[in-house]
């Protein structure tokens, strides 16, 4: 009898449609998230009592479970539910790259959210194979919440360790908006992680990696971005119009000591940027508001 060979990269379709997925977010829930990223609203939008909150959170479900204590029946990640149906082609371990957000409107908690996942490219990059997955938000109403684009690397040709940091600093101007300081630590990526236990928890699985301490999650550097461009462009505006693309440069460090920076560019435009304590960038981004129109387009 002649085996049949698994699919490869090669093989597989894309757009590739993994169908929809359905979550029941708490505050508890929320908050762990916020406040594992020093933002003290907790990512609640107006007053407490409506229980709306910011559609930044719905970043979460990428990587899900991590980062969840409880999980509901049938609730499952975007990126889970693609190794499930596709592990042949997942090595470890994987890499996140990019993510970008379109913002439309809060969430009420209490209400079931879906997502509707599917692979919208795939493409070959310095020996690693990249996919990026596209999840599209719903309230129970089928009113779109937000788009979310994730670029993460599956596989790569041998194992890479992570390089050392450099020691040459980058060369960068001055921030023209007031910088913010964040002081990362173990006990941040761990609220942001846990229950989970890898590289993320723990500096001894970062080190099997060939990295000096454990690594914070990447959307965590796209959380202080998104809180930086709110600031500028007002609360309302940025959770109905707002628009983030961020490309992760370098891994966090649990130690590091992080500097957010902009600059304002042509069509109300933020350049920005997160530099740790070498000056070194982990993570660039662009923010903006986009108009009513374009956002339908983009949650279509």
């Amino acid at each position: 009898m002649t085996e049949i060979a698994a699919p490869t990269f090669d093989d597989l379709p894309v757009p590739l449609p993994l169908g929809s997925t359905f979550f029941s977010p708490t505050i508890e829930q929320v908050r762990k998230f916020a406040y594992a990223v020093e933002d003290e609203s907790g990512w609640l939008v107006g007053d407490a009592a409506d229980a709306l909150v910011h559609p930044l959170f719905l970043s979460a479900y990428m990587w899900f479970p991590s980062g969840f204590y409880l999980r509901a029946p049938g609730e499952i990640g975007h990126f889970e539910l693609f190794r499930q149906r596709h592990g042949q082609l997942v090595g470890t371990p994987f890499l996140h790259g990019k993510s970008s957000a379109r913002f439309l409107r809060p969430f009420r908690l209490g209400r079931p959210i879906r997502a509707d996942v599917a692979v919208t490219e795939k493409y070959r990059r310095r020996g690693r194979d990249f996919i990026v997955m596209r999840a599209s938000f719903f309230d129970a109403d089928d009113a779109s919440l937000a788009v979310y684009d994730h670029s993460c690397a599956i596989r790569s040709d041998e194992v890479q360790h992570a390089t050392a940091p450099s020691r040459t600093a980058a060369a960068t101007s001055p921030s023209e908006l007031p910088p913010r300081r964040i002081d990362m630590s173990l006990e941040k990526s761990r609220l942001f992680s846990l229950p989970a236990e890898n590289y993320h928890t723990h500096d001894r699985l970062a080190q099997a990696l060939g990295v000096r301490v454990a690594i914070p999650a990447a959307m965590m550097s796209f959380a202080y971005l998104s809180r930086f461009a709110q600031d500028i462009f007002g609360n309302d505006a940025w959770i109905s119009r707002g628009s983030l693309d961020a490309t992760f440069t370098r891994m966090l460090q649990r130690d590091d000591v992080l500097s957010i920076e902009g600059h304002k560019e042509p069509g109300a435009t933020l350049a920005l940027s997160i530099y740790n304590n070498r000056r070194e960038p982990v993570a660039v981004g662009t923010a903006r508001l986009f108009d009513v129109l374009e956002g339908a387009t983009a949650g279509s």
